[in-house]
């Protein structure tokens, strides 16, 4: 009589004199009839555990609302004071997006100050029925993520909802649900500002580096860089679009594979990023045009390694510094319970003239 099981939430609580404790695993465990160690290696992801097992424990953690740690999101029992950094899917290294670098730094900087650790989270197969981001919610490893992924699955918005994670999407991840916080960089604006600049100069073509995983309905910098020349009596032509992927030599190769848009008269060139302008330079001074006496060439973003190309590069420059700072301040408050109404707001670029424009 002293000792009931009560389903609490989505807890499985004991209720002992008058206190409530989370059940353990091992009476989890006892309770759907697997050992201690199978229900540990299923929600933790281990290939060692067979499928049909694996669903079984995980249908009967749902059933019971049973979570595998001590930091359960909906008790609030205790902080791991880890912050997961959510990735695009197949994502390659920081090494050759040196933008995400860029903002990773500045995170940690921030959060390192208010004691806070990071974990970076990516997956390379979406396909995955139990990959690293469900592992890591499941197992409550961190307090709050922050997102860079520019659209997340359809069953990750349902773990985010499900556990109350507290989650802020950064720079250009802009989800389609509602729920979420997002501070974003205005890449329409930002394109916008482009085409007027290079419209606003005399005749020439004008070229647009896009990337080949943004489907071109979203692609925010593109639209605004049309609506930008179109401001100015210019025209991006559907030829002129090349795609390429994420990195600095696939953009070298994409200007190769075009060279014909290069060699005569004056060209105008917007790439989707700094490092990939870096490869459009390179790809430019292989052909023995000038820039930018013969081409002109705009990045994005403005990374440090922007003031370093020879020649240096003309760019937009991202408020990384205070949008990570805001950021943290608006996820900090959310893992600290404070009730804050879903919001998206944009931030505005500057541009940066340097050498590679006239």
């Amino acid at each position: 009589f002293y000792y009931q099981k009560v389903i609490f939430c989505r807890g499985i609580l004991r209720h002992t004199g008058g206190r409530m404790n989370m059940m353990t695993s091992r009476e989890f465990a006892e309770l759907i009839g697997v050992s201690q160690a199978t229900v540990s290696r299923a929600l933790n992801g281990s290939p060692s555990v067979c499928e049909k097992t694996r669903i079984y424990i995980e249908q009967k953690a749902e059933e019971y609302g049973f979570v595998l740690n001590s930091q359960a999101r909906s008790l609030k029992t205790s902080k791991t004071q880890t912050i997961g950094v959510l990735f695009p899917l197949n994502f390659d290294s920081l090494s050759k997006n040196l933008m995400f670098t860029h903002i990773s730094d500045q995170l940690q900087r921030e959060l390192s100050r208010r004691g806070y650790d990071i974990m970076i989270v990516y997956d390379h197969d979406p396909e995955l029925k139990s990959n690293t981001f469900e592992r890591v919610i499941r197992s409550g490893k961190v307090d709050g993520l922050i997102n860079f992924r520019p659209q997340l699955l359809e069953r990750e918005i349902d773990l985010i909802e499900k556990f109350h994670v507290p989650f802020v999407s950064l720079h250009s991840a802009l989800q389609e649900s509602t729920l979420f916080h997002q501070l974003m960089i205005d890449e329409e604006n930002a394109g916008f500002q482009i085409g007027q600049y290079l419209g606003g100069q005399d005749g020439g073509k004008y070229v647009y580096v896009a990337v080949n995983d943004e489907p071109p309905e979203r692609s925010s910098r593109m639209h605004g860089y049309m609506k930008g020349l179109a401001s100015m009596g210019k025209e991006l032509h559907e030829d002129a679009i090349l795609s390429a992927e994420r990195s600095t030599i696939s953009a070298y190769e994409a200007i190769l594979e075009h060279k014909a848009l290069f060699e005569n008269g004056q060209t105008s060139i917007f790439v989707y990023n700094d490092m990939m302008a870096l490869g459009v330079l390179n790809a430019l001074r292989e052909l023995g045009v000038d820039v930018p006496g013969q081409a002109q060439v705009f990045g994005m973003d403005d990374i440090p390694l922007a003031s370093w190309f020879t020649p240096r590069l003309s760019t937009m420059r991202s408020p990384v510094r205070q949008m990570v700072k805001d950021g943290c301040d608006l996820l900090i408050g959310l893992i600290e319970g404070k009730e804050i109404a879903p919001q998206t707001v944009y931030y505005q670029s500057q541009m940066i003239l340097r050498d590679t424009t006239r």
